[in-house]
Order: C-alpha cells, then structure tokens, then sequence
C-alpha cells in the first residue's frame, strides 16, 4: 500500500503535470470506484481546472476551480499514471481522467479497492480531513505523539498504522521506525518511556523522510511506481523490512518475523524486546 512518501511523491508530480490543466472527461468499467456516481462526477467537475493537487494522510486532493473537489486514494493496490491516449493500457486499468492538453491520468488497480470521489464543498472536504491525524513532518508535535500514545494501551505498532491517530504511516515506514527506535511493536502503548515515545518519535519523522529523498519503496513484492511509472528507492535505506533472516544492521543477530495485527513485522529479537 502506497504510504505517506509514496504518495506525496505522486502529489508533487501531479502538481507539476496537471495543476492549470482541465478535465474534459472521465472513463471509467468499475463504477462503484467513481463515487457518488459517474454521471454526478462528470456533471460537477468536467471543464474545471484543477487549480492544485494536495494531500492529506494517504488521500491526493485535486481542487478544482469551483468549489469541488476530487479525492483520490490509491487504497492496497492502486497506482495512477500520467499517459498519452495511444500508450499501452494496462490490464488493471479501471479509470481514466482525460486532461486538456491531451493525456490522461490513469488509475490501474488490481483489487479495485480505489476510488475517486467527488466532494462537493470545501467545508465537506474539511470534514474528510478532520477524520485523519495529525501527519508527520506536519502537524505532528513531540507533545501531540506523546499524547497519543500514552492514552492508549494497544499495541504501538497497531497505533502507528491507525490513520484516525497519526496518518500518512503504513506497514513499511512503521517497521523501520520501530527498530530504529528499538521498541517492539507488540509493546503496550502505554507502557512506552518517555525516552522511548521521544526516539520513536524522532524515528517515524526521519524514515518518512528517507522514503522522500528516495522517492518512496518499491521492495520485493510492493507494486509501488510513480506517476512517471518508475520504481521507490528506498531500498537503499531499509534496515529490516523484509529482511528476514539477514543480519541486524546494528548487532548482527538474524532478523526475525512475525505477524501483528494480521501485517508482516520483522525485528530484530535482541533489541526488540517486549
């Protein structure tokens, strides 16, 4: 799944392709991943000019010129595409938003899980945005990480993936920072020190931030590409995400895995300890 890296990659991409351009039309053989409906999207947004592509969490956010807006999320296994109308189609592609200069944004997915939704306010779109966490490298503190964790007693690893408490953090980034931080994620939130809660913390920020500056993670079997169709490097940074059985990074003892909260985790079994 696309997380916050991956996903403000795209959005810096598509600020730079699409941002002035307009939607003269909408495609799309799954219709329940076009929401409200076809018909309603096309009637509302087609002939306005995205004026911008934002992001909040894992959602990218095209303003239109009116008061509209369409939400796009990528979910598990969807990927968006910028395209010439005669370039191959893929065999997952579902949706196609067709652009004023004459390419199109296409919007492939395997599971069809994905969506593009038309919200038709910004006041609604607020009320969306108000549903997700503060987001790292944002509006996410020392103090209002540390209060999330300290009131609750689930897992941190299952607090880190919960959007509604801190957004843009998925399976990836959460894996790497909690080795970073040596904290196991089966470990009671609650139970954290303030010492740990501050490395964790510190550790969350710093790989987002090397999923940027790689332009986010396409390792093993992630399907990840960007708007360009190219791979993440993060691979160039990861320490332990599927890594199982290599040596830690730090102490050389052999990368264990398990599952927690049905998502494949690897840990190093010296320094994660519970």
């Amino acid at each position: 799944m696309p997380e916050l890296p991956e996903v403000e990659t795209i959005r810096k991409q598509l600020q730079k392709e699409v941002a002035g351009k307009s939607l003269i039309d909408i495609w799309t053989d799954v219709p329940k991943m076009v929401n409200p409906s076809l018909k309603e999207v096309l009637k509302r947004a087609k002939g306005q000019k995205i004026a911008s592509v934002e992001r909040r969490g894992k959602l990218l956010i095209f303003r239109l010129a009116g008061d509209e807006n369409l939400v796009l999320h990528l979910r598990l296994s969807g990927q968006i595409f910028l395209n010439r109308p005669a370039d191959p189609k893929d065999s997952f592609l579902h949706i196609i938003l067709k652009l004023s200069d004459g390419r199109e944004l296409r919007f492939n997915d395997a599971r069809k899980f994905g969506y593009v939704s038309l919200v038709e306010s910004d006041a609604a779109l607020d009320k969306i945005v108000a549903g997700y966490g503060p987001e790292p490298l944002d509006d996410l503190t020392p103090e209002n990480f540390a209060a999330a964790v300290k009131k609750t007693g689930r897992g941190i690893k299952v607090l880190l993936l919960d959007q509604k408490a801190i957004s843009g953090v998925g399976n990836i980034y959460a894996n790497e920072a909690l080795w970073l931080a040596k904290v196991h994620p089966e470990a009671k939130a609650s139970s954290l020190s303030d010492s740990q809660i501050k490395s964790l913390y510190k550790a969350v920020l710093k790989v987002l931030e090397d999923g940027l500056r790689l332009g986010g993670a396409t390792i093993a079997d992630e399907k990840y590409r960007n708007l360009y169709g190219e791979r993440g490097h993060y691979e160039q940074a990861v320490r332990v995400y599927q890594r199982k059985g290599q040596p830690c990074p730090r102490c050389g003892t052999k990368i264990e895995y398990l599952k927690v909260a049905q998502r494949g985790t690897f840990i190093c079994p010296k320094e994660q300890v519970m």
